[in-house]
């Protein structure tokens, strides 16, 4: 009990730092690992957490994200790798992930993705045997119903560890559906669901919306996004991004985020650039207008076919 209660104050202060935490006030009270809550892939981080209906871009982190929308994807393969430096004025905590996609034939998508946090500082002098680290390991699936349908489900584990000899970890499956309709993409579904974490604490499941358009401005396009979340601990959060594609070279990305004052992931403004040639695509997101997360950044590097 008393080692339980030394976890719940240690990962509250790094809530503060809206680095997840197991133990929090009023809506999202109980809610463990909320680094499943982190975007992995950094053209939906440039954008605010927006753009999980978008198709347009690479799929390589379909698994962390939503599923269905990779089986619209015509590539064969595409990979991804992205590092980050995630709330660098209180944790300093580096951030590191990698996904794959396959696609088999026109309907079905293949994913992996792991993910890996570490913690470099704190801004608090830590308990003995504080020893912080967070993984993710996830699968998923996409089928293409029809031209215009698909569906995706995704299952993985998630671990968090703040002390040497204790963590918390738990099995966490999403659901999605995904439509289009010309140039407009809808996706809805249940995120991160699962049971109990320690018999105390609840995973951050949500009911999740989003929609994506395109428009087209000749060689160039711009796509309009907008993300939502509902907790099941009453929690909320919305994002809105921008995706302005140049000759389908360069790219100029933003977006901003609300969410309630105890969402995993705080509100915050999002910018990004990314390049793409022949199938290799460099990308960057930087975070500010955020007490917590403002001075983060994440850059990554992929290639699809």
């Amino acid at each position: 009990m008393r080692r339980s209660l030394l976890f719940m104050l240690l990962s509250g202060l790094l809530g503060s730092a809206a680095i997840p935490a197991a133990a929090q006030t009023d809506a999202g009270a109980n809610e463990a690992l909320g680094v499943l809550r982190i975007d992995r892939n950094p053209v939906l981080l440039s954008m605010a957490g927006a753009g999980s209906a978008m198709t347009s871009t690479s799929q390589a982190y379909a698994a962390f994200g939503n599923p269905a929308a990779a089986a619209f994807s015509d590539k064969t393969l595409e990979t991804a790798v992205s590092y980050a430096s995630w709330s660098p004025h209180y944790t300093a905590a580096s951030n590191i992930a990698a996904g794959v996609t396959g696609h088999l034939g026109q309907k079905v998508a293949l994913s992996l993705g792991f993910a890996r946090q570490g913690y470099q500082g704190l801004d608090f002098e830590p308990a003995s045997g504080f020893k912080p680290s967070d993984m993710i390991l996830r699968a998923g699936v996409g089928f293409k119903v029809s031209e215009s349908l698909a569906i995706g489900v995704s299952a993985g584990y998630a671990k968090e560890a703040l002390l040497s000899d204790y963590s918390l970890s738990a099995f966490s499956v999403s659901a999605l559906a995904q439509y289009r309709i010309g140039g407009l993409n809808l996706a809805g579904g249940l995120v991160h669901l699962g049971g109990k974490v320690a018999s105390d604490y609840s995973l951050p499941a949500s009911v999740k919306l989003a929609a994506d358009y395109g428009f087209e401005f000749g060689s160039s396009n711009l796509h309009v996004a907008l993300d939502g979340d509902y907790y099941f601990s009453g929690n909320y959060s919305a994002a809105l991004g921008l995706n302005f594609g140049i000759g389908g070279i360069g790219f100029l990305r933003g977006g901003y985020r609300y969410a309630s004052a105890n969402a995993a992931i705080p509100s915050g403004l999002a910018l990004g650039a990314g390049l793409e040639w022949h199938g290799i695509s460099l990308d960057v997101s930087f975070l500010t207008a955020s007490e917590t997360l403002g001075g983060s950044w994440m850059a990554g590097v992929g290639y699809r076919f």
